[in-house]
Parts: C-alpha cells; structure tokens; sequence
C-alpha cells in the first residue's frame, strides 16, 4: 500500500514538471529538498521492483508502470479480517495477476494487522 502511495506522490512530480532531474526539488526550507530527493529515489526503487515483477515490463519508464498498472480504479473494501481492492477491468490485469501480486499478503502493522488482497474481475 505504501508503494503506491509512492507511487502516485512520485508521478504527480513527474506529470507537473515532466522532469527527472530534482530541479523541480525546488524549496526554501532544505528539509523538504532533501525529503522530496529522497522520496522520488524510493519512488524510483519502487517503481524497478514493480517493473522487474511484471513480465515485459523490467525496463519500462515509470511513466509507463504508473499509467498502466498504478492509477487504475477499482473499489476498496474494508472488512472485519481483511482489506480487500477490487480492481476494474483492464487488459493488463492479466499480467498483475501472472505477477502473482494478487497473492495473499501479510498483515500491514500499520493498518490494524489486516492482510490486503487484491482482486481482477
């Protein structure tokens, strides 16, 4: 869950400057510099462990990884046991699946221990 808050925080950077470079890191307060150059390098980390688990992807730009497997809706359910995404149709739900990402997860300490799990129509 946390990855693809990344994720997102990292593309919408990406998609108001179109700029890899951390010129558009720009801030007063060196803190935040330092906190945005750190989180697009997770973000870029985040985005070639993503890359490298869906097969005909390993170098894809992240661009592309966002544009086809992030930003995609669905419906989150909140369960007494489990959290549970249901992901809209899509015809790259078939390569998520094969990437057995849809795979039961372990508890997220941060979200009352609950597994998340991930469904394909």
């Amino acid at each position: 869950m946390l990855l693809f808050h990344i994720l997102i925080l990292n593309n919408r950077i990406w998609i108001y400057n179109n700029s890899s470079v951390p010129e558009y890191l720009a801030s007063e307060v060196r803190l935040n510099v330092d906190l945005d150059a750190t989180l697009t390098v997770v973000a870029n980390g985040c985005y070639r462990w993503l890359g490298k688990q869906l097969r005909g992807f390993e170098v894809a730009a992240p661009k592309q990884l966002f544009r086809k497997f992030v930003e995609t809706s669905g419906v989150v359910e909140i369960e007494q046991e489990r959290i549970v995404v249901h992901f809209d149709k899509r015809c790259h739900n078939p390569i998520l699946r094969e990437a057995a990402l849809d795979q039961p997860s372990q508890a997220i300490p941060w979200l009352k221990n609950l597994p998340l799990v991930f469904q394909f129509p």
